[in-house]
């Protein structure tokens, strides 16, 4: 176990305490352009909004 009163991510995959995981680690983050880069990420194909590497 870890010795500081939060769990680590490797040791709340073990334990199956994902949940928990995340009530201790709150995030901030931009849940719209985290889907979208997963979809890029998983297609192979940049996001059609993104416009970077688009060539005519």
């Amino acid at each position: 176990m870890a010795r500081s009163k939060y769990l680590s991510l490797e040791e709340a995959r073990r334990l199956g305490k994902l949940d928990q995981f995340a009530k201790e680690h709150p995030t901030k983050g931009d849940a719209k352009a985290l889907n979208a880069l997963l979809d890029a990420m998983a297609t192979g194909k940049p996001p059609k909004s993104s416009g970077e590497g688009e060539e005519a």
